[in-house]
């Protein structure tokens, strides 16, 4: 008797959390993950979409699945609403043609941008490479070249930049474009809107809302060695729950790190970041229709 193949039913997501990096991606996904409605892979940032790169070396611990078939595999077909997040969708043009790839393989899909201002995003990517990616200049070193476009601070910081070359393949109704700071100071309220565009039960809530993750006050420096190792580890610790990977991390930092203060910045070099993203933020204003009342552009 010849044996019965039952083919393994695929899905891809229908909604991707496209960015920013460093404006609380990894919260967001915390909180629609705690959804009934939603499903997302417990390994965040896939980088599906990212390509290869463009004559810029990937970051440390970069890592990519490369073949749709492996994609296909992170999402259950079972559930209705499912998505990803990975904030390298949004780095034009250290990342070329992300956009477009998207479109070609999941024309239909809604698309969340989560926004922070610029200044405080780009000064907390600094912080965050120096912690993780082994970053040792200085922060007036590493800023030196505003005009670089391919600067990895300030590239992810150029929203309009980002958004318009998704709105060039993607209609507006399929973008919603979140300030970082209300999904802090009206979480539930923020939440609501995020539910109600992916289309799942808007007035869901969880206890898990009050919870954020990967913050400024979780951030510490290591040593190179330590670094390596972190990063030797990362795969097979995203398999473990959660409140597992939690609490090795905070064992093995309590041995091999110190908290890590945040950059000394002066007034000089944030009134450049503000005139060099001013101009940025206008056309991010008139692209959404929204104030960004509480930026500092």
């Amino acid at each position: 008797m010849s044996a019965v193949i039952v083919a393994r039913k695929t899905a891809l997501p229908n909604f991707v959390v496209i960015g920013a990096l460093k404006c609380g991606t990894t919260s967001l996904q915390h909180y629609l993950v705690q959804h009934p409605q939603i499903q997302m892979p417990p390994r965040k940032e896939t980088n599906f979409f990212s390509g290869p790169p463009n004559g810029v070396p990937y970051a440390q611990g970069y890592r990519r699945v490369e073949r749709l078939a492996e994609y296909e595999r992170l999402f259950d077909p079972a559930v209705r609403v499912r998505g990803e997040a990975s904030p390298n969708y949004t780095v034009h043009p250290l990342r070329t043609g992300t956009p477009e790839r998207m479109k070609q393989v999941i024309p239909n899909a809604k698309l969340i941008y989560l926004v922070r201002d610029p200044v405080e995003r780009t000064l907390s990517h600094f912080h965050h490479r120096v912690s993780t990616e082994n970053e040792r200049r200085t922060i007036h070193e590493a800023l030196a070249d505003l005009s670089d476009p391919y600067s990895p601070y300030t590239c992810a910081s150029r929203y309009a930049l980002q958004l318009e070359r998704y709105l060039a393949h993607f209609s507006g109704t399929q973008i919603m474009v979140v300030d970082q700071a209300d999904l802090r100071t009206s979480r539930v309220s923020t939440l609501r809107e995020i539910f109600a565009f992916l289309s799942v039960d808007s007035e869901f809530v969880s206890g898990r809302f009050d919870e954020e993750v990967n913050t400024r006050e979780e951030r510490r420096t290591y040593s190179e060695f330590l670094v390596w190792v972190r990063r030797a580890q990362a795969t097979p610790l995203q398999r473990l729950p959660r409140p597992l990977r939690i609490a090795l991390r905070d064992a093995g930092q309590r041995i091999a790190s110190r908290p890590l203060a945040p950059p000394a910045v002066d007034d000089e070099l944030r009134g450049r970041l503000r005139e060099m993203f001013a101009r940025e933020v206008e056309r991010l204003r008139a692209l959404t229709g929204k104030r960004f009342a509480t930026w500092t552009v």
